[in-house]
């Protein structure tokens, strides 16, 4: 896998070189290619900002490509398929777009393959077995089938190099119960407690930071035991972070969590983090772009999977992901 990861980034920059350094001839090398950019949540979500604003720096990079971005503010499956029929309408070169409802999104994406417009998955893949799975033509993101398993493995083991002992009790805060990434990061962290016989809950904190606080408070002072608090995302890390420190609680319960913010990276700094997971959103968007570009352009054809993670982050490697996170506003 880092192989073609390896191989596709040299790829990207040796063609997009290529590409920037011949004028335009031919009326070929003239055409606007139009791709449309399709998260199921937008600016109001840090992760997301970060997606949207990476991919409209590299596409500004290409002046034979035109991105469109149409994304709900906040997290909305029912609104993005209704961008995505939008955008299927208007007959664009190529759809890049989060898988967050494969059923739902079956029949309109494989008309638009159909129809001739390449789609790429990103972030969130189709799940489904391969012989049900949508057409498209690479996915590019972090395998969440194994995002939440290695979370809990580092976390479980540090905790116990630091405690000698495992956590008494765990609990995982979802901000978007349902949405099937967030679903299979979860899964993977309650196999892995299950394995080591450490008591695990799964609670909807919601995504408005304030009712997530509440909503965390309320369960730690019904079960005084955890002594860890799992987070899935910076809409559910902020709270949780802000919550142990109002209570004093640093060193006594544990937060873990996956993806990153600036806010998460001062608490893996200050020790209220003790292990996140990075699936580096810039990474994504980048590479879906260029990809889009290069299959368009000269007909490069991506492998079937580009993954960009998990990335375990600790105070170890800090210091390089915090460049990451000052170019691109997230890892």
């Amino acid at each position: 896998m880092r192989y073609l990861k390896l191989v596709s980034i040299l790829a990207l920059a040796f063609f997009l070189t290529l590409g920037l350094s011949f004028a335009p001839t031919t009326a070929f090398a003239q055409k606007k290619f139009v791709v449309y950019f399709i998260p199921h949540a937008g600016m109001a979500d840090p992760f997301w900002a970060t997606q949207i604003k990476m991919a409209k720096r590299v596409a500004a990079l290409l002046p034979d490509l035109e991105l469109r971005v149409t994304a709900p503010e906040t997290y909305s499956i029912k609104k993005q398929l209704d961008y995505l029929m939008a955008a299927i309408a208007a007959k664009p070169d190529a759809i890049i777009i989060t898988i967050s409802d494969a059923k739902a999104m079956d029949k309109p994406l494989r008309k638009a393959i159909k129809e001739g417009i390449l789609v790429i998955a990103i972030n969130i893949e189709d799940y489904r077995p391969p012989d049900k799975r949508i057409p498209y033509i690479t996915y590019i993101g972090m395998d969440e089938r194994i995002s939440g398993s290695v979370l809990a493995e580092e976390t479980y083991n540090r905790f116990h190099e630091m405690f000698g002992r495992y956590p008494k009790r765990a609990v995982i805060g979802i901000h978007q119960p349902g949405l099937i990434c967030l679903e299979m990061r979860s899964d993977g962290i309650m196999r892995v407690s299950k394995k080591l016989n450490i008591p695990v809950e799964k609670l909807d904190i919601t995504m408005d930071p304030t009712k997530a606080m509440e909503i965390l408070r309320a369960y730690l002072a019904k079960h005084p035991d955890t002594e860890v608090i799992f987070t899935l995302g910076p809409c559910g890390s902020h709270p949780a972070i802000k919550l142990i420190k109002e209570l004093g609680a640093k060193g006594k319960i544990i937060h873990a969590c996956i993806d990153l913010s600036p806010k998460i990276l001062e608490a893996i700094k200050e020790g209220i983090t003790l292990v996140a997971v990075s699936q580096q959103p810039a990474f994504q968007a980048a590479q879906s772009v260029y990809t889009a570009y290069l299959y368009l352009k000269y007909g490069i054809i991506p492998p079937k999977i580009i993954p960009t993670g998990p990335t375990v982050v600790t105070k170890e490697n800090l210091s390089v992901i915090l460049r990451q996170v000052k170019t691109t506003g997230g890892a």
